[in-house]
């Protein structure tokens, strides 16, 4: 698993695949699913983690965007491919969490302002080293791994992020910061 995102496929222009997706018969169907599963299920999993509820959320999402592709004009799509797939699957996770998680404390834990991760852009680890990255983020507590993976590479923003494992914006940020603070204190040990 890549520890940043891929700029390839990923970066896509929707209204291009969503265009050959429309008019494509159902093998060029089998192909977007199969190119988009496995991210579906890894997010899904972060959020229920339970593989039976992962794959139920899988299988909604793809169809729920199957189902926004027949009511879309394609054309008028501009953003990239993951960028318009990946709410299906954040709203998918939201809707888990609306029927079976408590509600989340609402009065957040953190502030995001005084420890800086609300202004905080990070994206140069890869120089760094795969292997010393991947041994730093196993390191860290469960719930920083994840954010810092959602983020870093499922390429999801603070809001989606807090969606999928039903927690506030705020506390989104500071287990972020706070992971990228370990990670870097972690690389500078060797």
């Amino acid at each position: 698993m890549a520890i940043l995102p891929t700029r390839n496929n990923y970066q896509q222009s929707a209204s291009t695949v969503l265009v050959d997706l429309k008019k494509g018969d159902i093998s060029k169907r089998k192909d977007f699913v199969w190119m988009y599963q496995d991210r579906f299920y890894a997010i899904a999993y972060m959020a229920t983690g339970d593989p039976n509820h992962a794959n139920e959320l899988t299988i909604m999402a793809f169809q729920n965007a199957f189902g926004a592709l027949r009511q879309l004009n394609p054309k008028q799509v501009s953003m990239a491919i993951w960028d318009w797939l990946s709410q299906f699957i954040v709203d998918a996770c939201a809707e888990y969490h609306s029927q079976y998680s408590t509600p989340n404390n609402t009065n957040p834990r953190t502030d995001p302002s005084a420890d800086g991760s609300a202004q905080m852009d990070w994206e140069t680890t890869i120089i760094l080293g795969v292997q010393r990255v991947k041994r730093c983020l196993n390191a860290l507590p469960e719930e920083q791994q994840k954010v810092f993976l959602l983020r870093h590479n499922f390429q999801l923003n603070y809001d989606q992020i807090a969606a999928v494992l039903n927690q506030t914006p705020e506390n989104v940020m500071a287990w972020l910061f706070r992971a990228r603070v370990q990670i870097v204190k972690c690389l500078g040990r060797g």
